[in-house]
């Protein structure tokens, strides 16, 4: 079992609010950044138990020195339905740990929300980012949507997107006061802009968790197609468990690296000259924001609610899921038009600057995290 010990000063009268997360993996990622931003920006009032399942906690190196927060990892049980040995530790964990809020990630953590619902009976918050290649349809979809539906039926769900908003309240059945719609949010003056006049290889770049559904293969025949006169780079900055079959897939192509997961993006994407996301799912993604924070034009298959972020003048460079050719014929016009790399660029900082305000998104979890706080799920 963790091990898991908040200090004294958390117990007792006029205590902070203690939350535990309980995250599928603290790899670097989107939900993992998002917390980071968070804890860095809210200060001591709030105190943070993170419980990584898989073991990974890369993601610490985003949190300032001092920050109220602890890790711990659990080897959790691999099985084709709900582990009972799971859900029984999970339950040792919340009543030792007797957080104020319970906070899970995704669906694989839904059985601590299990647990929570067997034992102590937390106030509890889901957070619904987005879903993995094994939630594509089929009875499995149908599956996990009916036993969200039972679970989280006490739940909070907070989504980051119009889409997963949408499911939540439809497919999970739950009620409009129990779901909210909180968008991600960045720091627009604290990303840097490239001067992309200075001359130099145009770098095509990529930033997140290496991962089947974000189909960095599809990005990388793409590149090597778009780049007839190979004049480009292509740098996909992250790391996971697809890594191996990327590096296969670029077959020693000098042009295409794989440098690694980063805990300082800025610096990443002041490298690039154009950003592409190349999914088959995503619903509000921040690399996206951050790209768009950043200067960058963007290319983009048009999944979740990408179309909807980037600026209009970005929209022809969004291009229909699965259109593997349109993908290329974006990537090919972006990599020879700098004026339009620029203009597309600059109309995005403006976007990401009026539409994805860091300090919005940060008052709205802490409203959120007061208001869940003392409350009986």
């Amino acid at each position: 079992m963790p091990v898991m010990q908040h200090s004294a000063e958390n117990s007792g009268a006029g205590r902070n609010t203690v939350l535990l997360h309980i995250f599928p993996s603290f790899a670097h990622g989107g939900q993992q950044a998002r917390l980071a931003t968070l804890v860095n920006r809210m200060g001591p009032q709030f105190h943070h138990l993170v419980l990584s399942l898989d073991g990974a906690l890369d993601a610490r190196g985003l949190f300032a020195a001092g920050a109220p927060i602890e890790f711990n990892t659990y080897a959790m049980k691999k099985s084709a339905g709900f582990s009972l040995t799971n859900i029984l530790t999970f339950r040792k964990l919340i009543a030792r740990t007797s957080p104020d809020i319970l906070c899970t990630y995704n669906w694989g953590s839904i059985e601590a929300a299990v647990a929570n619902r067997m034992g102590a009976a937390k106030p509890h918050i889901h957070f619904e980012d987005g879903f993995g290649p094994d939630e594509t349809g089929g009875n499995e979809n149908r599956n996990r949507d009916r036993a969200r539906r039972l679970i989280l039926s006490r739940s909070t769900i907070v989504t980051p997107s119009h889409g997963l908003e949408d499911a939540a309240r439809t497919r999970w059945a739950r009620r409009a006061d129990q779901v909210k719609r909180i968008g991600n949010g960045v720091d627009v003056d604290g990303m840097q802009v490239a001067d992309h006049a200075k001359p130099h290889n145009i770098v095509v770049g990529s930033l997140g968790s290496l991962r089947a559904e974000k189909n960095y293969r599809r990005l990388i025949t793409a590149f090597k197609a778009a780049d007839s006169d190979a004049r480009a780079l292509l740098h996909i900055v992250g790391d996971g468990p697809e890594r191996a079959r990327l590096a296969a897939a670029a077959d020693g192509d000098g042009r295409i690296t794989l440098p690694g997961a980063t805990s300082e993006p800025a610096k990443a994407y002041a490298r690039f000259d154009i950003f592409a996301l190349s999914s088959d799912t995503e619903q509000a993604p921040i690399s996206l924001m951050e790209a768009m924070a950043s200067g960058l034009p963007v290319v983009a298959t048009n999944v979740g609610d990408i179309a909807k972020m980037v600026s209009p003048e970005n929209l022809p460079f969004v291009t229909p899921p699965g259109d593997d050719e349109a993908y290329t014929h974006a990537l090919a016009q972006m990599l020879q038009n700098p004026t339009a790399r620029a203009d597309i660029g600059a109309a995005n900082r403006r976007k990401a600057k009026a539409a994805f305000p860091v300090e919005r998104m940060v008052a709205a979890h802490r409203d959120l995290y007061r208001s869940m706080a003392g409350r009986h799920a």
